[in-house]
């Protein structure tokens, strides 16, 4: 399995692959190849629901990977192409989007056409640096890194492939 980071619950294999399996069925075909990575995106699970709403309603077109986690954990470097299965914080695949685009950048030189991929609450600049030196440096500092404007950034764009059935309420 993809490496993820510390706090959401570790997806359920069986559930990984039942949801695979269902986003391959979609008629339109856009799901080929035998493989996927999961990611979470999120701070919390508040943070993270806010995300994949952001996603599903077309508002968040976008993500960033950092190559030096990518390096430090054995990740498969993200390509054009590759399906991303998106957890949330239980774990339960939620999600299913392609990466249509990448362009590596250094944190300091990232800019507001950069972070316009990314959902309209954290676009401006004076937000979003802050908020992912945040959520990486807890990342990076077990390999003892932490966020510089010389650190690579990937700026991946996203499409929404896929999306789980909701799930019944409990009554």
């Amino acid at each position: 399995m993809t490496w993820l980071p510390e706090g959401p619950a570790r997806p359920d294999t069986r559930a990984l692959q039942r949801f695979w399996q269902s986003a391959r069925g979609i008629p339109s075909g856009a799901v080929a190849g035998d493989g996927y990575q999961v990611r979470w995106i999120g701070l919390d699970h508040d943070s993270t629901e806010q995300v994949l709403a952001l996603i599903e309603a077309g508002d968040k077109t976008g993500t960033f990977t950092l190559p030096w986690l990518v390096a430090h954990t054995d990740q498969p470097a993200p390509r054009v192409g590759d399906c991303i299965i998106l957890i949330d914080f239980t774990g339960r695949p939620r999600l299913l989007v392609r990466l249509t685009g990448i362009e590596e950048v250094t944190f300091g030189a990232l800019d507001e056409r950069h972070t316009a991929v990314d959902g309209t609450p954290v676009r401006p600049l004076m937000i979003w640096k802050p908020l992912h030196t945040r959520y990486w440096n807890p990342m990076l500092k077990p390999f003892g890194l932490q966020v510089t404007d010389a650190m690579p950034v990937l700026v991946e764009r996203i499409e929404l492939l896929f999306r789980a059935a909701p799930v019944a309420a409990e009554t």
